[in-house]
């Protein structure tokens, strides 16, 4: 009787249990992962997301896409380098300039002139990509100054904007804001 009871007691903890995507046991194109650290009263989320297709060797396509009030509000696509001999990563965003194969960073950037050496080319800004793993599960995923990054280079962002009557009044005024981390949410069937 008592090995019955400590049986049901042990299944309902299980059941109770919140449910966690293990990242080991879903394809890397099918992960969701979300930022909703919004305000209480809004429905803001940022998802970030591989994106379909073929990838360039050492390079993952990926998009950061915000949604409110269930619509695609704005997006960006990106793309993360991975080094083959550093563990390392960084995250690299496309300029808004038309034709231009230049990243956010050189075109943020060059506008900061040096006296002492004008002619020296801007350095890259570097925004690094960090898996945090708990076992074998890859719940969250970090960008070193993302957000700051975000903020002071806005302007030079390739943001496709969707909906801009959902936008609100300081991405209108002062541009788009990117997440420092996001969290593992699901894994698309």
């Amino acid at each position: 009787m008592k090995i019955v009871g400590v049986f049901r007691l042990c299944l309902a903890a299980a059941l109770a249990m919140p449910t966690v995507v293990n990242a080991g046991q879903c394809d890397r194109s099918k992960r969701d992962y979300v930022f909703d650290q919004s305000n209480p009263g809004d429905d803001t989320k940022i998802f970030y997301k591989v994106r379909t297709g073929e990838h360039p060797f050492y390079a993952e396509l990926i998009k950061f896409e915000t949604w409110r009030k269930s619509k695609l509000v704005w997006s960006i696509d990106g793309v993360v380098i991975c080094s083959d001999v550093l563990p390392m990563c960084n995250l690299d965003l496309p300029s808004s300039k038309k034709n231009s194969d230049k990243s956010v960073s050189y075109e943020c950037f060059k506008e900061i002139d040096d006296p002492a050496a004008p002619n020296e080319p801007a350095v890259p800004f570097l925004i690094p990509v960090t898996e945090i793993f708990s076992g074998e599960q890859t719940p969250y995923i970090a960008f070193g100054n993302l957000t700051a990054f975000s903020l002071a280079c806005s302007k030079h962002m390739g943001v496709h904007i969707k909906r801009k009557e959902l936008l609100t009044e300081d991405e209108r005024k002062n541009g788009f804001v990117l997440p420092p981390f996001v969290r593992l949410e699901s894994c698309q069937e």
